[in-house]
């Protein structure tokens, strides 16, 4: 037992000294970046110039400079473009530049090259300029701006690849070397992009090219469901199991100990930091495992984007399906000896437990404090209503009610009966209801959290299995029921026992304290006590004039519906023609005034909106592109929406059903 603890010990060393911030994906598109830290105590523009070209035969390959100004911690977001909306297609070499805006928010500014798809992109001669108090633009100097310092082994000397934050991210579809084609100086840099298959998106409707793939999810979950079962419902003595519930347990050890690993979703704390390596290396194997035996034909995204139902976890859970039914194969010849695995059996339930229960407990954090599913924006509030997507329909629904927010959040947390071994068929039944529900609602409302849920589900039925049949005879029949079963806990020494508990009371109160706490601070930066903009509300246009000309024609593509101010630094423009229009603010209310300048968005819009407000109405003027616009506008409040205003009645004489 001590040498095992001892090698235990010495991978989980080697992990954490072998973790490194270096990722490598697969995807269709790769970028390169250099960053310089920045001071300013007021607005001021900059400008990233660099030369480009492209030679491919590709049509849906491009290129483009980008730039992306990072703020200071909780102060928002800051400008970015990466030239989307105008690509860099040429085969010669021509001049592109950026401009962006800095502000008191910001520290540093972001810039590199971003190329997608097959073919070959040439970038040299990189130049940042900043304008000064005089309003004149500086020359900043960066390092090898013009790839003079050769690329060695796949990398630029004083350039990152990748634009994620504090991570050096590396597509193997691309490769980096020095290239002698330059405008400045002796070389320039070329990305050469091969074998790049299309993304989902652009493949389209998945279910096309697998018209079977919910038949094959569904009897994998099945399977994944009965052979677990089998463990606890075969056999009930701890003396002597049977060959079947042997069986059952070498499957479900591997199989809930590999997706415990591999898809902890933040369940245990820390524990993303000591798996960081073994999730490399199965990313690795992943993207193989699904481009040369499952043929799927087109890329494979492993960098996580909100989605638990992505192509890559359907992956990882198909691996972890063939690993557990090959893992008990081989671990049952080789140990068919073995009548029982008691101590096994404590150690994969307690792993279970903890999972499902602070996973739940995390959940229900969010949901009593209302974070999850926020109140109905004023996004939400003005969004026709067949436009919603299914999922923005539940988030939607649920948020309505703050009441069926706690109840829902109770109801999760009570999860947290599973961490004690007395409580646990108790608390695996509430958790069984509550985790259905969620299941449901992640099915046929579309939410892409289907793989987690699911598996919640079934590992509440593996701790539930074990006194099914007492639930059930408690439940339906007029029998009496024996005393519910305790799993027994392997005899640890006095001093482990101690620091076993010591470290479950750590958990409790890291899960429930710190979390809870860290919950209400997040409320007060994103939720429902978030600051409000000083103009928050909606302003409904009811005229707008350009250049002396009311415009009248709502078709015109220029006309205004409404302004929101809803978040503080933010403002969201409606126009006829349905399009949406968002940019950055700064407010001055001593000058009425507010400047729009540059989003991710529209990253080309300047203008300073001017404005004088009543407690109803709010009426403005700026100059855009030469042209002077006007206009009055109506202001509505949340309590002018019927679903916000309703509120609760006691007494319905007649169904208010609209």
């Amino acid at each position: 037992m001590k040498k095992l603890n001892l090698l235990l010990f010495t991978i989980l060393i080697s992990l954490c000294v072998n973790a490194q911030t270096v990722t490598e994906i697969s995807r269709s598109w790769t970028s390169f970046v250099q960053s310089i830290d920045i001071q300013s105590d007021t607005l001021r523009k900059f400008k990233v110039i660099a030369s480009v070209k492209v030679e491919t035969s590709d049509d849906k390959a491009r290129a483009g400079v980008w730039a992306r100004v990072d703020n200071k911690p909780n102060q928002g977001r800051g400008f970015f473009d990466n030239m989307g909306n105008r690509p860099i297609r040429t085969n010669k070499w021509q001049s592109y530049t950026i401009e962006g805006i800095i502000d008191s928010k910001s520290e540093k500014i972001n810039f590199g090259g971003i190329l997608y798809n097959n073919g070959k992109f040439f970038f040299d001669k990189f130049e940042i300029y900043i304008e000064n108090d005089n309003g004149e633009y500086e020359f900043v100097n960066i390092d090898n701006s013009s790839f003079e310092d050769v690329v060695v082994d796949n990398t630029i000397p004083k350039w990152d690849e990748g634009v994620t934050k504090e991570r050096i991210v590396k597509v193997k579809e691309f490769s980096f070397i020095s290239n002698k084609d330059s405008v400045d100086g002796s070389y320039s840099l070329l990305i050469e992009g091969n074998g790049i298959k299309p993304t989902s998106q652009e493949i389209g409707d998945v279910r096309e090219i697998f018209p079977y793939l919910g038949i094959i999810i569904s009897l994998l979950f099945i399977l994944i469901f009965i052979i677990s079962s089998i463990t606890n419902i075969l056999s009930t003595a701890d003396a002597t199991w049977s060959k079947f519930r042997r069986i059952g347990f070498r499957f479900s050890f591997i199989y809930f100990s590999f997706i415990i690993l591999f898809q902890n979703n933040g369940a245990y704390p820390f524990f993303g930091f000591i798996i960081q390596k073994p999730s490399e290396w199965l990313q690795k194997f992943g993207i193989w495992f699904g481009d040369h035996i499952l043929k799927i034909p087109y890329i494979i995204s492993t960098g996580p984007n909100g989605s638990g139902d992505t192509t890559y976890d359907y992956i990882v859970v198909s691996i972890g399906f063939l690993v557990a039914v090959l893992g008990a194969i081989i671990w049952s010849v080789l140990d068919r000896k073995r009548t029982h695995y008691t101590k096994m059996y404590y150690w994969l339930t307690t792993g279970i437990r903890y999972y499902v229960g602070l996973m739940l407990i995390s959940y229900g954090m969010v949901k009593v404090i209302q974070l999850q599913f926020p109140s109905p924006t004023f996004y939400r509030l003005l969004e026709p209503y067949g436009e919603s997507s299914p999922m923005g329909l539940a988030w939607t629904f649920l948020g309505f009610s703050e009441g069926y927010n706690m109840f829902m959040g109770i109801a999760e947390v009570l999860a947290g009966l599973l961490l004690f071994r007395r409580t646990m068929t108790f608390g695996a039944v509430i958790t069984l209801m509550t985790t259905m529900n969620v299941m449901a609602v992640n099915y046929f409302f579309d939410v892409p959290v289907k793989i987690l849920s699911t598996h919640l589900v079934i590992m509440t039925l593996f701790l539930l299995s074990r006194d099914i049949k007492k639930v059930m005879l408690f439940l339906v029949t007029d029998k009496p029921v024996e005393k519910l079963t305790l799993i027994k806990r392997p005899q640890l020494k006095k001093g482990v026992n101690i620091g076993l508990n010591v470290f479950k009371g750590a958990i409790l109160i890291y899960a429930l304290g710190f979390g809870f706490f860290e919950q209400l601070g997040n409320k007060k930066i994103y939720g429902t006590d978030a600051p409000k903009p000083e103009l928050y509300g909606v302003y409904e246009v009811t005229n707008y004039v350009i250049n002396g000309d009311t415009i009248v024609d709502y078709k015109d593509n220029r006309l205004w519906k409404n302004i929101v101010f809803e978040r503080v630094g933010s403002v969201q423009i409606n126009k006829m023609n349905k399009q949406r229009s968002f940019y950055r603010t700064e407010m001055d209310s001593t000058t009425q005034k507010v400047k729009f300048f540059a989003s991710r968005r529209n990253p080309e819009d300047y203008f300073d909106f001017n404005y004088t407000k009543t407690e109803n109405t709010l009426n403005f003027n700026y100059i855009y592109k030469n042209d002077t616009i006007s206009g009055q506008t109506k202001r509505l409040d949340k309590d002018d929406f019927l679903l916000t205003n309703r509120g609760f009645n006691w007494i319905s004489e007649r169904p208010f059903n609209r």
